[in-house]
């Protein structure tokens, strides 16, 4: 039995490699980027500047400990990202380093 590439039986590719869902995915992927980077930034934020942030150090650490999982979020989003910029760049028939 032969390895299954994904690829339909018709030869036509998949609506989600067509380059405008590939586009319409790495712009999804984008904002997600954004966001998330905003969200770390204030979180960052609010650790430095204990004036009117948490005080207690287990909220600190708490605070810390979410910083750093969206900080993981957004290494796999990057990676995501790089995937579909390849697929993209295939799928419109660019040359890819």
């Amino acid at each position: 039995m032969a390895a299954h590439d994904g690829s339909p039986a018709n030869g036509r590719p998949r609506r989600e490699d067509t380059p405008e869902a590939l586009r319409e995915e790495l712009r999804v992927v984008d904002e997600d980027l954004a966001r998330l980077r905003q969200a770390v930034r204030e979180l960052r934020e609010r650790i430095g500047d204990r004036a009117d942030g948490p005080t207690d150090m287990t909220e600190i650490g708490a605070l810390i400990n979410m910083a750093d999982e969206q900080d993981g979020f957004i290494a796999t989003l990057e990676a995501r990202r790089e995937t579909l910029l390849r697929r993209l760049r295939a799928a419109s028939g660019e040359d890819t380093p």
